[in-house]
């Protein structure tokens, strides 16, 4: 923990927050802080800054804070990713929130196991856990906005060709096509990673339809998670 996420609901008053739980732990049995010790803090979708240390027990912790700080700005892309094993997901989520992406889209395809989205990670405390990670990593306080898409037929007919209007679009594809690192950015993109099966012909097709121009990741299979990152990086 870079940073110190607090909530609307911890203050309990202008400048001054009450944590408990996890939260408080780390502050105890990681950054071993004591009363009048410092750290840095930030409001989610706020501004950061620093706060000191007013009291400190076992679950328990008040703190005085100042904010003066604007969270960095995002990088210029959106990530649309095939819906994974959770576990995959939960710390895709969280780097891609670190590195600063605009959106995350996490869709079902063909080769998604449905039973996933049942799974603690898709409800909104299993979804804010995985993005609080990513912003206190990062030292940040504007998540991405996050999607999840259970049905790829009417997203792909009346959500994806909207998205080529205002951005360039791109979609990961096996195949002589131009690399990920050769690609021209715009001030807005959009990458599309498939799952470690791949895309269907059908899907792929739906997404060229749709104005997405199809890249290389190079002639290796690769996992989900890599691709992932290997088509961030390229905006950092």
């Amino acid at each position: 923990m870079n940073l110190l996420l607090l909530n609307r609901s911890d203050l309990i008053a202008e400048n001054k927050a009450e944590i408990f739980g996890e939260k408080v732990r780390h502050l105890n049995e990681i950054l071993k802080l004591n009363p009048g010790n410092e750290v840095r803090v930030g409001i989610l979708n706020g501004k950061k800054g620093k706060a000191v240390i007013e009291k400190i027990e076992t679950e328990k912790a008040v703190l005085s804070f100042e904010l003066y700080e604007d969270p960095l700005p995002k990088i210029p892309l959106s990530v649309i990713v095939a819906l994974a094993r959770p576990k995959v997901l939960s710390r895709l989520i969280s780097d891609l929130v670190s590195y600063g992406v605009e959106g995350i889209e996490i869709i079902q395809t063909y080769f998604g196991d449905k039973g996933y989205w049942e799974n603690e990670l898709f409800t909104e405390s299993g979804l804010a856990e995985a993005v609080a990670k990513g912003l206190e990593q990062s030292m940040d306080t504007i998540p991405p906005k996050i999607s999840l898409v259970k049905r790829f037929g009417p997203y792909s007919n009346d959500v994806l060709p909207k998205y080529s209007i205002n951005s360039n679009c791109y979609i990961a594809l096996p195949g002589e096509f131009p690399k990920i690192g050769e690609i021209e950015k715009g001030k807005s993109n959009i990458v599309a990673v498939g799952p470690e099966r791949g895309w269907t012909k059908y899907e792929a097709a739906q997404f060229l339809k749709a104005g997405f121009k199809p890249v290389s990741l190079g002639s290796r299979i690769i996992r989900t998670e890599a691709a992932v990152h290997v088509c961030a990086a390229h905006f950092i």
